[in-house]
């Protein structure tokens, strides 16, 4: 399965690296977007990705924009993992959270909104007081004033630093707790431990200090079962009247008079194995993959039962449309190979050999061309009845046969044809990582079908098609072209936007390799803008096979 992963490149969490590493112990494939390119790059989660775990800690600088994305995503049909846009804007706002858990019966600190330097603090309201921005998160601006005389300076101060209301409430002393709900479960609560400078606040330097394994700020709360099951009542409570989904995390303070104070919501709460929500799921006996496999099963059971486990797909070609069905598993046909698909030259009636066929696109687009035969093959059963099933329903199962097997070890010794077409995996690295994985300069599987073309190519009228990615060693991709065949062109070029993150996700330190085979010459891409970057596909067309 292919997982996007959407989050804020320029905060310093680390956690869509760190879900990336738990999706590939699973054997899923992460796409890792920046939230801040998300409107450029939505149209290809929602073609190339199975489900998407938005984990946007800010939108254009802001928190309290970041629901846009979800809702971005939500109208393009894309699967999210966690709570709708609706349910994030009215978690992240945390006057009307308050608000909203109040009308539900859950205790909450008593306090008020404040849009001005110069509104009253109720009489009631005693010292001392938290101050917090009203749509920002991870603990930004939160601060304790001791006193009214504080209190309005600070207030003063946070309404002109972050151009938003700021919620005023009551100091509830005793200990901060942190509630984990995943799947309608509610895992064992984790205590914050705070040093005595820290007045028992979680401000944003305490969570975004650094942690190893065996941290000792976070222990699992000692609770007396009764509070244990009055905590868990209240939590799912809270979740259900925040219209909250799959997982999210509340801040809970329990005073010492032993009441529970919910504070806040947190719909994305931190995804690193040492963090709050990873530690409540491993004391409650999941690990890491186990938490991420949960939490992808519960989002994934809200499909209609007709399309669970399926994506279907239109691609429309210069020969007229084709449809796609792709089971969870097979990979989604990419912006690069429906490209592939549209510039294939397929005369009719010629034969036409696709190596590596996935779900079978470039099969249909050589039969919808007029090919007499196609032979499809692959080395994944899956893909192999998706070709079959996407045969079928096209009309194509009389001219579209389906084999298995490495490359041409699925042909017999004479068979020729007029175009063999590949779109091999070519994503280089110092070692094996994953299906993208191409050898060491990307080109070895690229290589193995230059060399095996000529025997299995029609001497006179064959040609080789192949989509290729200039982070695979090109040169040497074009040099072995030209000792095959007498043509060799460029049909075609299209580029293909990534950050360091995303290939770091597939194997760590796989950017740096990369950096490294562009310094060699073996590797061709640009950085665009603020650790965005740019390669090129090349759609590649070979002809006049040599004599060996």
């Amino acid at each position: 399965m292919r997982v996007g992963i959407i989050h804020t490149a320029s905060s310093p969490c680390g956690c869509a690296a760190a879900i990336a590493r738990g999706l590939a112990s699973l054997g899923h494939e992460a796409c890792i977007v920046d939230a801040e390119q998300i409107e450029f790059r939505v149209a290809e989660l929602a073609a190339r990705c199975d489900i998407v775990i938005d984990h946007t800690d800010t939108y254009r600088g802001q928190g309290r924009l970041r629901s846009l994305v979800r809702a971005l995503l939500e109208s393009h049909g894309i699967v999210i993992a966690g709570s709708d846009a609706k349910a994030c804007a009215l978690a992240d706002d945390k006057a009307a959270a308050k608000a909203r858990l109040g009308d539900a019966g859950i205790p909450v600190a008593p306090g008020v909104l404040c849009v001005s330097a110069d509104d009253p603090i109720p009489s009631w309201l005693r010292p001392p007081y938290i101050l917090k921005p009203s749509a920002e998160h991870m603990s930004r601006g939160v601060v304790l004033a001791r006193s009214g005389a504080e209190a309005r300076s600070r207030l003063g101060e946070l309404l002109a630093r972050f151009g938003q209301p700021v919620v005023l409430e009551m100091f509830i002393p005793g200990r901060e707790l942190a509630v984990s709900v995943v799947d309608g479960e509610v895992l064992p609560p984790l205590e914050w431990v705070t040093e005595a400078g820290d007045a028992g606040v979680l401000t944003e330097a305490f969570k975004l200090r650094d942690v190893q394994p065996g941290r000792r700020d976070a222990v699992r709360a000692e609770l007396a079962p009764d509070e244990s099951r009055a905590l868990a009542d209240l939590s799912l409570a809270a979740f259900r009247a925040l219209g909250l989904r799959d997982y999210g995390r509340f801040d809970v303070r329990r005073s010492p008079g032993g009441s529970f104070f919910f504070m806040e919501a947190n719909v994305t709460p931190s995804m690193e194995p040492e963090e709050a929500l990873a530690l409540s799921a491993r004391w409650a006996g999941m690990d890491f993959p186990a938490l991420l496999g949960r939490i992808l099963a519960a989002a994934l059971g809200r499909r209609p039962a007709a399309s669970r486990g399926v994506r279907e797909m239109t691609v429309e070609l210069p020969a007229g449309p084709v449809r796609l069905r792709v089971p969870w598993g097979v990979h989604v046909p990419p912006p690069s190979t429906v490209e592939l698909a549209r510039l294939l030259d397929i005369r009719p009636g010629e034969r036409v050999l696709d190596l590596g066929c996935g779900s079978g696109l470039l099969s249909l687009a050589a039969a919808k061309g007029g090919a007499g035969r196609v032979v499809a093959v692959d080395i994944d059963p899956r893909a192999l009845d998706a070709t079959v099933e996407n045969a079928g329903l096209n009309g194509f199962s009389d001219r579209i046969e389906a084999r298995a097997g490495s490359w041409y070890e699925a042909l017999a010794g004479g068979e020729r044809f007029d175009a063999v077409i590949a779109t091999p995996p070519q994503t280089p690295g110092r070692r094996p990582f994953g299906p993208r994985y191409g050898g060491a300069d990307g080109a070895k599987h690229l290589l193995a079908v230059i060399d095996g073309a000529p025997a299995r190519l029609d001497p006179e009228r064959g040609r080789l098609w192949l989509a290729a990615i200039s982070i695979a060693n090109v040169p040497a991709v074009m040099a072995r072209l030209r000792e095959r065949f007498t043509g060799v062109e460029v049909a075609g070029e299209t580029e293909r936007p990534f950050t360091a993150r995303e290939y770091d996700a597939m194997d760590e330190g796989l950017f740096d390799y990369l950096e490294s085979l562009r310094r060699r010459g073996a590797a061709q891409f640009h950085e665009v803008f603020g650790g965005e970057y740019v390669f090129r596909n090349l759609f590649i067309r070979a002809s006049g096979v040599k004599a060996p």
